[in-house]
């Protein structure tokens, strides 16, 4: 019934200066980043390590949730997800054993969510959701933890896909390059260098 931990949130004040903590310090790589303007945050989900992943919270006004949750306790984990493979089977199960649960929603096409309150979890917010995992980040390249999801005609085509971004980095706009688990990158003004290596190696 329980896939797996997708992520663990934690809210944040500024979210470059967390970006650059969780990409350039540790080696992480952004996966996808969304403003959520109806609810005043913005969620940006990191691949660090092959595991579960981090979802970085920012707010995006003083009404919204993650503005009044760091204001009250300050930046740090906010809640942690578990991918199921059927909520309405999961909050049937936890309703019987007396687990309350609150905010079941499936507004969001694509996306099944409850929570368990803190007071029901050790102090820990846990939501559970039903999503393909798929649909919630860039295209273009495929996390480890998400080679699972893949249907299995396009598995291979994956696996030897090389993507290219362009993105912001702690210097400035970088390139990068992607192919499985090998990321490279490197300053947007040296792309030129690159193909002309690339080209000088090709010709030989």
């Amino acid at each position: 019934m329980i896939r797996r931990i997708d992520h663990v949130a934690i809210a944040v004040r500024d979210l470059e200066r967390a970006k650059h903590f969780f990409i350039e310090c540790l080696g992480g790589r952004e996966l996808f980043c969304a403003p959520f303007a109806d609810q005043g945050y913005r969620w940006t989900t990191l691949e660090v390590g092959t595991s579960c992943f981090i979802e970085l919270l920012d707010p995006l006004d003083a009404d919204g949730f993650v503005h009044r949750f760091i204001e009250k306790r300050g930046e740090g984990p906010h809640h942690i997800t578990i991918q199921v493979d059927d909520l309405e089977a999961t909050h049937k199960m936890l309703e019987e054993k007396g687990i309350k649960t609150f905010g079941y929603s499936e507004a969001l096409p694509g996306w099944k969510e409850f929570y368990i309150h803190p007071k029901e979890a050790f102090g820990t917010l846990i939501q559970f959701a039903e999503f393909n995992p798929l649909d919630w980040i860039n295209p273009g390249y495929v996390p480890p933890s998400y080679r699972e999801f893949v249907p299995a005609q396009h598995a291979g085509a994956e696996e030897d896909a090389i993507s290219v971004r362009r993105m912001e980095g702690a210097k400035g706009a970088e390139i990068e390059i992607g192919h499985g688990d090998q990321i490279f990158r490197i300053p947007e003004g040296r792309a030129g260098d690159l193909i002309g290596a690339l080209e000088k190696v090709l010709s030989k």
